[in-house]
């Protein structure tokens, strides 16, 4: 078509202006706002993802996605038996405590728990360990020596008495109740 007469260019010329013309009076003042609002918006996205960490973040997609989309359908699991839910909130309530915190409630909470710390360290250095597990045996035993018998007569109890086991507990126990108000009141 390099040998097109001038008539031909011409009419040719004719047509794209009179599809000009149809379709400048066509478009309305809103389509061509609307089209503008549109191709700024393309061209910010466009900004955004040319950003060095979208470009970086792209180029390592391929690296990552076996492990992300194992990620994906961990969280979608979670998210269908209800723990994604329930995590969201727990995180809600902490970030509730914390905002409701103050500074001092801060410090008294850390020095109770230093106190408690300090407290479980001395039972352990005391064998509060042992003593317990001791003590839970003797309830224990206790426990199935008097499973269904009746309880001691005033005659038994007195020769309970009598028994050099007995006066031992008994011994302790008093030394416990005489010891217990000086150490509370301290």
């Amino acid at each position: 078509m390099a040998t097109e007469t001038p008539q031909a260019q011409q009419k040719e010329q004719h047509k794209l202006v009179g599809f000009t013309d149809a379709a400048m009076n066509a478009v309305t003042g809103e389509m061509v706002s609307t089209i503008a609002e549109t191709g700024v918006k393309m061209v910010e996205m466009a900004d955004d993802l040319l950003q060095p960490e979208t470009l970086s973040l792209l180029k390592t997609l391929p690296e990552v996605a076996e492990n992300l989309e194992r990620t994906l359908l961990e969280v979608k699991r979670m998210e269908e038996t209800g723990v994604l839910k329930s995590l969201m909130q727990l995180a809600d309530m902490v970030a509730a405590m914390k905002g409701a915190m103050t500074g001092p409630m801060v410090t008294d909470m850390v020095e109770k728990a230093i106190k408690g710390v300090e407290l479980a360290d001395s039972f352990v250095q005391l064998g509060a360990i042992d003593l317990v597990d001791g003590m839970l045996t003797a309830f224990h035993n206790a426990q199935e020596e008097t499973k269904d018998k009746e309880p001691l007569s005033s005659m038994q109890l007195m020769k309970a008495v009598t028994q050099k086991e007995t006066r031992e507990g008994m011994t302790l126990m008093i030394s416990f109740l005489q010891n217990l108000p000086k150490e509370l009141n301290k």
